[in-house]
């Protein structure tokens, strides 16, 4: 692996030599060696000066130029891009957990990344002049951090671009790998993750346009990140890359609700569907099914005749040794009633019958008992009641 040589150079020898003067005003503080350096650490300070210089002096439009000087191999590069991308989780934690405490303590574990951190905040100018220490100060320091959250928003989009645009590796199973568990999520795939950072930057579009209203769709209207998307991404990508690209515009160029354009009716555009390797493979499954749809027919018919013949001869043998036992079957009552035998029921009725008789004798003395009674006592004659007579007028 080597780096491709730059279009211009400037000689180590200069023409005109430096007054005493001017040699003491010039930096030698740059906390990155830039001298006898692999391609590996090339690659990481290239991301590390894009990340936290100036604008004026690291422009993001030479980031993927710059880390294309690197001559290897795709895997080799592939590897190297890797170990620089982030999630979107990462960076939150980034700059609003880790950065934030090493600013407030003066220190951290002395990391390539700290060491030029340092560099940018110390260089740094303040409203306050004569504040000496600005990162002390809670509010400079989190404004400090949202410029730079931004500014790592945007390079990784760029790294994720760069990646994507390289030519393919073949997919090798890792025998490294844990399997997943049952119901386990696959991990977010590249281009999840960089929709990720498109989210992003259509979110802060969105609470910047809460705050200050809808911008007209005049090229000097455009906010930071539609000048990012036509100024840096489309010159570079938009010819390798064009869903990409036109999803980022759907996320942060909005339509108005007030147009005819029946993609526009939500406010934004909606995003293009982009192809991925999970169609490939689809496709790939549908001609497996249509070769093996033969063979797995004419296999399900056997086992479907072969089944119903043994369902066949179960029935009949189970058939046959029920008609055995039903030959033994005696009907059960489930009544709870007290059911006497047969030899049981004449002495019964025998007993009632006597009760009956019984009874009938003991009213018929009852009754010539009050006959005889009544014919002791005598009858009295009564003469007709006298009635008074009515005298007319």
């Amino acid at each position: 692996m080597a780096l491709k040589p730059l279009h211009y150079t400037i000689p180590d020898t200069p023409r005109v030599l430096w007054t005493a003067t001017q040699e003491k005003s010039i930096s030698h503080e740059f906390p990155l060696n830039v001298q006898n350096e692999s391609c590996e650490d090339f690659v990481a300070r290239t991301y590390f000066q894009f990340l936290w210089l100036p604008e004026s002096t690291m422009p993001l439009g030479l980031l993927v130029p710059s880390l294309l000087r690197v001559h290897a191999s795709d895997a080799a590069l592939h590897a190297m891009l890797e170990r620089l991308l982030l999630t979107t989780r990462s960076v939150t934690n980034k700059y609003h957990v880790e950065l934030p405490y090493i600013l407030a303590n003066g220190g951290g574990q002395g990391e390539e990344e700290e060491s030029i951190m340092w560099f940018a905040v110390t260089h740094e100018k303040s409203e306050n002049e004569e504040d000496q220490d600005p990162w002390l100060n809670d509010a400079w320091r989190s404004k400090w951090m949202d410029r730079m959250e931004r500014r790592e928003v945007q390079v990784q989009i760029l790294l994720y671009l760069l990646k994507l645009s390289l030519p393919s590796l073949p997919d090798a199973p890792s025998p490294s790998k844990k399997r997943r568990k049952i119901g386990e999520p696959p991990p977010p795939s590249f281009e999840d993750r960089l929709e990720a950072f498109m989210d992003k930057l259509s979110m802060w579009q969105l609470v910047n346009t809460l705050d200050h209203g809808m911008l007209h769709h005049r090229k000097e209207d455009r906010d930071w990140m539609q000048v990012f998307c036509e100024d840096v991404v489309e010159p570079r990508f938009g010819a390798s890359l064009p869903a990409q690209i036109e999803l980022l515009r759907s996320k942060i160029f909005p339509h108005s609700p007030f147009s005819d354009s029946s993609d526009s009716e939500n406010g934004r555009a909606t995003s293009p569907d982009i192809p991925t390797k999970r169609a490939r493979g689809s496709s790939i499954l549908e001609v497996k099914k249509a070769t093996l749809e033969p063979a797995r027919s004419r296999s399900r018919s056997l086992s479907v005749t072969l089944a119903e013949e043994r369902e066949r001869e179960r029935g009949e043998r189970d058939g046959s040794v029920g008609a055995r036992k039903r030959v033994l079957n005696r009907e059960v009552s489930m009544k709870r009633a007290f059911k006497p035998r047969e030899r049981d029921r004449a002495e019964i009725e025998r007993k009632e019958k006597e009760k009956a008789e019984e009874k009938l004798r003991a009213e018929e003395a009852r009754v010539a008992a009050m006959k005889e009674r009544e014919r002791s006592l005598g009858v009295t004659l009564v003469d007709a009641t006298p009635v008074k007579s009515r005298t007319t007028k």
